[in-house]
């Protein structure tokens, strides 16, 4: 086991072999580029955290219930950035912390906004970054980002922020994105095989065990992502491309001719139809178009709920699409304010508004003394890491690890 602190793990991912030049006009999009990232061939390591899950009564609030920050990686696509930003802190009054942000925002309140000091890869911040849990304070569950040894500095990042922030961080040992991962308010999760191929050096029954005990989940759905059990169609195979809870009872399911995009539309909306809501009863379900152009899936699930505030994709070009959009999420959302930001810059890349941000339960005031009771520590992960992905020479998509099914 090793001390040290957090500047010096830092430093370690900046020199690492596969370390990568932050460039906002070119940035990464959600799978490897080839041609520009390379693996370091190094374990996961999990940075200063408190070892073992959660204590009782901590709980992953859904993304519909009190949001008390929205997080983003400053990385890239500005404009983008710049709007959700504007609709989180404004209608949707949250605090925003900036990973890598500029010193202010316009239109974004000072008094709403931090700027956390630390380096980044890419603007994934959904996939990479903190999962926000809660009991009567704040905590946040850090797993291991599936690009580890490639993005170093985004792996970091929930560290970093609990560092900065004074909010405890545990330490999941498994590989799982945020982008697949969805919870309502009654501890069930929802998630697509992938999370399974991430850690195929596990049973399904242990990886489980790991997302009951961190996230304090009681039931779990497994839904196939378009491809399945090959590559992802979208890039990413998360379940955020195709399918948003807006309450308990109410889900938004992206439908569409496409294949292999059909399949998985019409699997979940299955699912959902033979399966009742926490309440007991049947689902109410609403459907929005979503497409597939030249190799790019646009769904209008990939949002952001903020406080009553839906903050939308708008894909030029598409108004009768994007108006469809608004108001399913008006029908499922009573009182709901519609945001729409327009991502095509970032779609192309295998995501959008969801993508980019991540959330943080409404905070308690609570002083430094009261969140940090013992001084964290580096500790190596004790478990067996997934072999690096593979350099297929193909940056458009991210291959799978199938060799050890």
């Amino acid at each position: 086991m090793k001390k040290n602190n957090l500047l010096s793990l830092l430093l370690l991912a900046a020199l690492a072999p596969g370390a990568y030049a932050l460039d906002l006009n070119n940035p990464l999009p959600n799978w490897i580029d080839s041609g520009r990232e390379k693996a370091d061939g190094r374990p996961p390591l999990m940075a200063p955290s408190r070892r073992g899950a959660p204590p009782s009564g901590f709980r992953m609030p859904a993304e519909y219930e009190p949001v008390g920050a929205v997080v983003m990686g400053w990385a890239g696509y500005t404009p983008m950035l710049n709007g959700i930003a504007r609709a989180a802190a404004g209608p949707g009054k949250a605090q925003l912390w900036v990973v890598g942000g500029p010193a202010s925002i316009s239109g974004v309140p000072a008094a709403s906004y931090s700027r956390i000091n630390a380096p980044l890869d890419t603007v994934w911040v959904r996939d990479y970054g903190p999962f926000g849990i809660a009991n009567g304070r704040p905590g946040i569950v850090d797993s291991v980002y599936r690009h580890y040894q490639y993005r170093r500095d985004d792996d970091a990042v929930p560290q970093a922020l609990g560092q900065a922030k004074k909010i405890d961080v545990f330490g999941m040992p498994i590989i799982m994105d945020g982008g697949n991962l969805m919870v309502d308010s009654q501890g069930t999760l929802f998630h697509t095989n992938r999370t399974y191929l991430w850690n195929s050096n596990m049973s399904r029954e242990q990886v489980d065990a790991h997302l009951k005990n961190y996230l304090k989940v009681k039931k779990i759905v497994v839904f196939d992502y378009a491809g399945y059990p090959g590559e992802p169609a979208d890039g990413t195979g998360h379940i955020d491309m195709y399918v948003k809870l807006l309450n308990d009872n109410t889900v938004l399911l992206a439908v569409t001719e496409n294949e292999p995009f059909k399949t998985a539309c019409d699997k979940a909306m299955a699912w959902f139809k033979a399966n009742k809501a926490p309440n007991g009863q049947p689902y109410k379900i609403i459907t929005v178009k979503a497409w597939e152009d030249y190799g790019t899936w646009y769904t209008y699930t990939n949002s952001l709920l903020v406080n009553n505030v839906a903050i939308l994709p708008s894909y030029s070009g598409h108004p009768a699409e994007e108006a469809a959009a608004k108001a399913a999420y008006e029908a499922g959302m009573p009182g709901v304010t519609v945001v729409p930001v327009n991502s095509d810059s970032s779609i192309t890349s295998g995501g959008s508004i969801h993508c980019v941000t991540q959330t943080i339960p409404v905070l308690p005031a609570l002083k430094a003394s009261e969140v940090f009771t013992e001084q964290p520590e580096f500790m190596e992960m004790d478990v067996t890491p997934v072999s690096p992905l593979r350099d297929s020479g193909d940056s458009t998509t991210l291959r799978q690890l199938l060799e050890n099914l």
